[in-house]
């Protein structure tokens, strides 16, 4: 019989650390983010009372993982651009689907950590408002309005940016 640990390190690994990734937008600090995420949560896997899914448990370590690192840097976060290691959907111009992604990337490392939160937890993860309450310890209402909120932060700092590449 092999270790539970293993498997839901396994099952959870990918989007505890794409979920990273997108925060930090750099792929070392997203691996060790990754694996403190995952020491973390065996450390007090006795102490997991299931009030919540497994997912939603380690994404909320793995947010305060994220805030516990920002604060101890408290410098801004380089953008590195080894978005190459994402998967590539092919299109008729793979070049300006890479350049999206760097620019999309770029754009939400722009926004107040919760603003990203909540948009790569959706958007990114699929998670539902339920699952991005308990991570960030906030009503569904809240949640509801601060992905609004984000959203069209996004959009209007998105819109900057691609005017300002033209």
């Amino acid at each position: 019989m092999s270790d539970p640990r293993i498997e839901i390190y396994e099952k959870y690994k990918n989007a505890i650390y794409l979920y990273l990734y997108r925060s930090t937008l750099n792929q070392h600090i997203a691996e060790d983010l990754t694996q403190d995420t995952f020491l973390r949560a065996f450390q007090s896997l006795s102490s997991f009372r299931g009030e919540s899914s497994l997912k939603t448990w380690l994404f909320k370590i793995a947010r305060n993982t994220y805030i516990n690192f920002n604060r101890k840097k408290q410098k801004q976060l380089e953008i590195h651009t080894d978005a190459v290691d994402q998967e590539f959907v092919v299109q008729q111009d793979p070049f300006k689907r890479f350049d999206d992604k760097i620019l999309i990337q770029q754009v939400l490392v722009k926004l107040p950590e919760n603003y990203r939160t909540y948009i790569i937890l959706r958007d990114g993860n699929g998670l539902t408002y339920e699952e991005i309450a308990v991570i960030t310890n906030q009503s569904i209402g809240q949640v509801k309005v601060g992905l609004y909120r984000a959203r069209k932060k996004f959009r209007n700092h998105y819109k900057q940016e691609v005017g300002e590449e033209r």
